[in-house]
């Protein structure tokens, strides 16, 4: 029997499509709907499997949410023997009335779908650009806690397909999302760099240096945006005093630049495109998410609930011990080896704002047509002062071009030049 038979066989054809959209948590469940029962046993074991391996912090070369043939063969077995240790109650009734052999065909049935039918997006990493030029070896990871240089370090980021904005089920596990986060979509993002941090004081003094260039918050004297933790009810408020220099909180060259516009950040880009003979930019914001997401499915890059020992969020514990920013690469890495993308400071993209997802581009290029207001722009990936649900991978916020904060900051991208043969 053909794999094609296989497919027709487990899952008629009209079902297929409603199979796939309560996978990724689309549909809601009709109980008394086999097709829906069969895919929600098997989504909710994934999700289970992802958060658990996320939480013991094994090291795997393959994606958490991708199942080859092998693997299938043990979660099949580890899933029965789950489901019986979990003693549900809507387990115990279904054994009662349909009996062992039902769930355990039922499971054997799921488990041969995902062997052999084409896997949904939702569930599954973006494909690995199969470009034989893609060199890693040129592309240098700074250690954990290293002081960054004069110029951000790039890493190469391997296009593919992502699902962006956030999916019922997963995104949504650390405190819900917001309406500006869907739909959730699928997007083609090409290969592209991006800096392993947040630009740093250093390498924004070293701009200002250069150029004697004067940000937003130093112009006429207006400052920057910060949070009044003496005042009642610890407002955001302008201080002529606060900028770049002095945002409020101590701090050194290794620490993200904070108090920074989506105008100023251009003016860095452009001057180190200029500096470095290399073209320079913010990235998109399809690009940032994909960078950030590390190719995990999951709220947060480790897994579904947000942690002190993994980012800098409002609060302090485990690892996390500044009340404000905290110095860039303090926290563990992805998978693509990029750092801070949870927390520490809101960053900006290239993008314009928009409400919704609702016709954003397919291929990854920043969403700068069509914009909900000319002056707002994107930040993303939440700052110190967020709460849980404020550092998920999908979380975004507008901001107006000459916006400043002590939460908001930046990194770069560029894009990646297949070498000539």
């Amino acid at each position: 029997m053909s794999n094609e038979d296989i497919e027709q066989t487990l899952i008629p054809k009209d079902d297929e499509e409603q199979w796939r959209k309560v996978l990724h948590g689309e549909l809601a469940v009709v109980d008394d709907n086999d097709t829906h029962v069969d895919a929600a046993t098997i989504r909710s074991y994934l999700i289970a499997r992802d958060e658990a391996i996320a939480i013991n912090s094994v090291a795997k070369t393959d994606d958490l949410s991708i199942i080859s043939e092998e693997e299938a063969r043990v979660v099949y077995q580890q899933a029965t023997q789950e489901i019986k240790a979990r003693g549900e109650n809507r387990w115990l009734d279904f054994l009662k009335t349909y009996g062992a052999g039902a769930l355990i065909g039922g499971l054997a049935m799921a488990v041969l779908f995902l062997l052999f039918a084409p896997k949904p997006k939702t569930l599954t990493s973006p494909p690995i650009s199969h470009d034989d030029d893609l060199n890693y070896s040129d592309y240098r990871s700074m250690k954990f806690g290293e002081l960054p240089g004069p110029f951000p370090n790039m890493l190469l980021i391997a296009g593919g397909r992502i699902n962006m904005g956030c999916a019922k089920g997963w995104d949504d596990a650390s405190g819900g999302c917001r309406g500006s986060e869907y739909p959730s979509h699928s997007v083609d993002v090409k290969t592209f760099e991006i800096s392993q941090h947040e630009v740093t004081v250093g390498q924004f003094n070293k701009f200002v240096e250069n150029t004697q260039y004067k940000t937003d918050a130093e112009k006429e004297g207006k400052g920057c945006v910060h949070k009044d933790i003496h005042a009642k009810g610890q407002p955001y408020v302008m201080n002529a005093e606060l900028s770049w220099r002095s945002p409020g909180y101590e701090q050194n060259q290794g620490y993200p630049v904070s108090c920074v516009s989506w105008t100023d950040a251009q003016a860095y880009v452009n001057w180190l495109s200029a500096e470095t003979g290399t073209t320079y930019r913010l990235p998109t914001e399809a690009e940032w998410e994909h960078a950030a997401r590390g190719r995990q499915a999951t709220a947060h890059f480790w897994g579904a609930d947000a942690n002190h020992n993994q980012a800098n969020y409002g609060g302090v514990g485990g690892q996390d011990q500044w009340e404000f920013a905290s110095p860039v690469g303090r926290f563990p890495a992805n998978k693509f080896a990029v750092q801070d993308t949870s927390g520490n400071l809101w960053e900006w993209v290239q993008d314009c704002w928009h409400d919704t997802y609702n016709n954003a581009p397919k291929d990854g290029s920043a969403w700068e047509s069509d914009c909900d207001t000319s002056d707002d722009k994107v930040r993303r990936g939440g700052a110190w002062d967020a709460g849980t649900a404020g550092i998920r991978s999908a979380i975004r916020s507008p901001g107006a071009l000459h916006d400043r904060s002590h939460v908001y900051g930046f990194r770069v991208a560029r894009d990646w030049q297949k070498p000539k043969k």
